[in-house]
C-alpha cells in the first residue's frame, strides 16, 4: 500500500492508502467537496513514488507523534510570541519616552532662551514707556510757557500801542 496525499484547486486535502495496479491508480479518485476528478493527479504522485523521486509519506504512527509534538509545542510557541511581542512594545515604549524626554528638555531650552531675550525687551520697553512721559509733560509744560509768553507778548504790545496812541493824541493837540 502506498499513501497518497492530494490538493484540490478547491483548496481541499485529501489522501489516501492504495495498491496500484501498473503503476497507476486502480479506480478513479474524486474530492470529498467539489466531487473534482483527482485520478490524474494520483497517478502522477505514483509514478513519482515508484521512480523513486519522492519518499512515500510516513506511516501514520508518525504522523501521530508528529501532531502529538506539534500540539504539545503550541503553548510554548504561543507564550514565546508573546514575550517577543512585549518586548518589542516596551522597546518602543522606551523609545517614545526617550523622544518626549528629549523634546521636552528642548521645551525648557528654548523657554529659558525666550525668557532671556524677553526681559531686556520689556525692561526697554518700560524705559521708553517712562521717557515718553516726560516728553509729554515737558510738552505741556512748554505749551503753559508759550500761552503765558504770548500773553505777556499781546500785553507789551497792547502797552506800546496804548503809549503811541498817546503820544500820537498829543502831537495832534499841540
Amino acid at each position: 500500500m502506498i499513501p497518497v496525499k492530494i490538493f484540490c484547486a478547491c483548496g481541499q486535502k485529501y489522501a489516501f492508502e492504495v495498491e496500484p495496479t501498473e503503476g497507476a491508480m486502480p479506480v478513479t479518485v474524486n474530492c470529498p467537496v467539489c466531487n473534482r476528478d483527482g485520478t490524474e493527479q494520483a497517478n502522477r504522485h505514483l509514478a513519482k513514488i515508484l521512480k523513486g523521486k519522492t519518499q512515500p509519506l510516513p506511516p501514520p504512527s508518525v504522523n501521530t507523534l508528529l501532531n502529538s509534538v506539534q500540539s504539545s509545542l503550541a503553548p510554548h510557541l504561543i507564550e514565546a510570541l508573546k514575550d517577543a511581542v512585549v518586548q518589542e512594545l516596551a522597546a518602543q515604549r522606551r523609545e517614545l519616552l526617550a523622544g518626549q524626554q528629549a523634546a521636552a528638555a528642548e521645551l525648557t531650552e528654548l523657554a529659558r532662551r525666550l525668557e532671556a531675550v524677553q526681559t531686556p525687551m520689556l525692561e526697554r520697553l518700560r524705559t521708553y514707556e517712562e521717557r515718553i512721559g516726560e516728553l509729554e509733560q515737558d510738552l505741556a509744560d512748554q505749551s503753559k510757557e508759550n500761552r503765558e509768553l504770548l500773553k505777556l507778548k499781546i500785553e507789551m504790545l497792547r502797552e506800546k500801542i496804548e503809549a503811541e496812541r498817546t503820544a500820537s493824541r498829543r502831537v495832534n493837540f499841540n
